[in-house]
Order: C-alpha cells, then structure tokens, then sequence
C-alpha cells in the first residue's frame, strides 16, 4: 500500500511545525523545564504529544504549508516563539511566587540563608525554595498540566498552523502579564507580612513599656515562630490564589488572545445596559405625557358638565363676584 505524497507531505511538516511549539514550552513552563526532570524522558514525552497532537491540528492551518528549507526553518522559530510566549505566562506566576516568598525571608529573617532550589538548580532561600515546592504540587494537584496543554491545543485556533502570529499583541499581553509580577508576589505575601508587623508594633510597644528586656533577643525567635504560623494559616489561600492566578493566565490562551484584558476600553455590556436604561426612562416619560394628553380632554368636558357651585352671597343679597 502506498501512501500518497501529497498527503504525506503536508503531515510531516504540521508534526515539525507542532514539535517547535511545544519545544518552547517545554523550554520555559513550569515543571516541563524542570532540570529533575531527565532529557531524554522530555523528549519522549514532546514526541508523544506532538503525535497526539498533529491529527487534531492538522486542519487550522490557514496559511499555505512552506515548500522551501528557508520557509520552514522561519515558521519553526514562529512556533517555538509561541511557545515560548504560552509557557512564559506561567512562569511569571512562578515568578510572582519567589518574590513574594522573598518579601517574606526578608521580614522574618531568612534572607541571609540560601540553599539550593532543586527545581530550578539555582539558589533560592528557605522560603523560597519551600513556595516553589509547594506551588508546584499545588500546580499538579489542580490539574494544572492539563490546562496547559489545554492551552496550548486552544492556541491553534487562534494561530493556526504555519501562520504568522501578531508578534506585537503578544508582547504586548506579556508585559502587561509581567507588569503584575509585583502586586501578584506582594499579595501572597500580605498576610504574613501584616502579622508581622503587628508583631513588630508589640515588640515595640513592649519595649517601651519594659525598657529592661532585651527585644531584640526576644522578638527574633518569636517572628520567626509568628511567621512560620501565619505560613501554615495562609496555605490555603496561597493555593486559591495560585489556581486562579494559573487558571487567568491558561483561559483562552489569553497571552495570545489578550483574554482577560480590561485596560484598553469600557466593557460593551456595560455601555449597552447604560443605552437600554436610558431608552427605558425615555419611553416611560413619552408615555406618561402621552397619557396626560389623553385625559386632559376627558377631564375638560367631565368639568363642563358638572354645574358650576352658586356664587356666595353677602349679607344684603348682592352677589359677591359681581361686586355689587
């Protein structure tokens, strides 16, 4: 049985064109790029889903296939720039992990010690390395994977393949991703560092009240008691936080789609509901004009008919209104 050239082709190249996406992703996102990971088990498993993959996508392609050596080494950067975007947005999560668990070292003081992470081989402190651990387990227990791939299969829809992409809607929707590293790592941060302030305005407080106790023996094992507390009561909304988070970024493929985005116009249904309850307010006012013009004739001949009340009369039998 021969396989025909014309459909064999184009197949081969659709499952390069997918393997160069999925190669930026495993470059760059989380637990994929993992060094624990071993190298030749990461290639068995982007072969395996670039077979899986290559039948599904294999019919959003809009652009045609590229013939030449040149034309397909250009489209295999594209691809591996997208996937190297789509996995960038789920680092800058990570990211946003490590700084606020170094918000937290540095408060608590742990920042002076430094081990080695071992899920990014790179130094981290205490805290550190525990967030990473723990937003990765917390990443693969919500099933964070599977919304990656989701994501990435959901990024051919919008980019299909061999397509050119709009490389400046890209980096546009990531540095505005990258823009919230900052707030997202202060926020999971804010509950410890508010208990530890409020342990450090008692350490205060107590100083002044007992100027003969050393606080500063004092009040370094108790922060770090305090804070280690307040760690262990702010995992769970560590963790809802890191779903959502992760769930924001994978929806739609938004680093690609710019979903989530409301920075650049007012909401369409916001504006329609402000139309529609004017148009309303307008109607109800036609109507009720419309209304009083209807009865103002009806009231006139009611008022016609009924015989106008004698005229007062005075005491000498004058009538009044006549003004004799």
């Amino acid at each position: 049985m021969e396989i025909p050239l014309d459909w064999a082709i184009p197949q081969v190249i659709t499952f390069l064109l997918v393997v160069g996406r999925l190669s930026g992703l495993f470059l760059i996102a989380p637990v994929f790029s993992s060094p624990m990971i071993p190298g030749k088990l990461k290639m068995m498993m982007l072969l395996m889903l670039a077979l899986t993959i290559t039948p599904i996508v294999s019919g959003t392609a809009t652009a045609p296939m590229p013939t030449g050596i040149v034309e397909l080494l250009l489209a295999m950067v594209t691809e591996v720039v997208m996937g190297l975007a789509l996995g960038f947005s789920v680092a800058i999560v990570f990211s946003a992990v490590q700084v606020g668990a170094s918000f937290i070292d540095t408060s608590i003081g742990f920042s002076m010690a430094n081990i080695i992470d071992p899920l990014s081989n790179t130094q981290a402190t205490v805290l550190g390395s525990f967030y990473s651990i723990m937003a990765t387990l917390i990443f693969l227990s919500i099933n964070g994977l599977h919304y990656m791939l989701a994501a990435f299969k959901q990024s051919y829809s919008v980019v299909g393949v061999g397509q050119v992409p709009d490389f400046g809607r890209i980096l546009d929707n990531l540095f505005f991703t990258f823009k919230h590293l900052f707030g997202m790592g202060f926020q999971i941060a804010a509950p410890v560092l508010i208990t530890l302030l409020l342990c450090d305005v008692v350490l205060g407080i107590v100083s002044r009240v007992v100027p003969q106790m050393n606080v500063f023996f004092v009040g370094v094992p108790l922060k770090i008691g305090v804070g280690l507390l307040a760690i262990i009561i702010a995992l769970p909304t560590f963790s809802t936080f890191l779903g959502e988070r992760v769930s924001d970024v994978l929806d739609g493929a938004g680093v690609i789609t710019g979903a989530g985005r409301d920075d650049e116009q007012p909401k369409a249904p916001s504006t329609a509901n402000t139309a529609a309850n004017r148009a309303d307010a307008t109607g109800r006012i036609n109507a009720a004009l419309a209304a009083a013009r209807t009865k103002a004739p009806t009231t006139s001949s009611d008022d016609a008919a009924t015989p106008a009340p004698a005229a007062p009369q005075t005491a000498e039998g004058v009538n009044a209104t006549d003004g004799r």
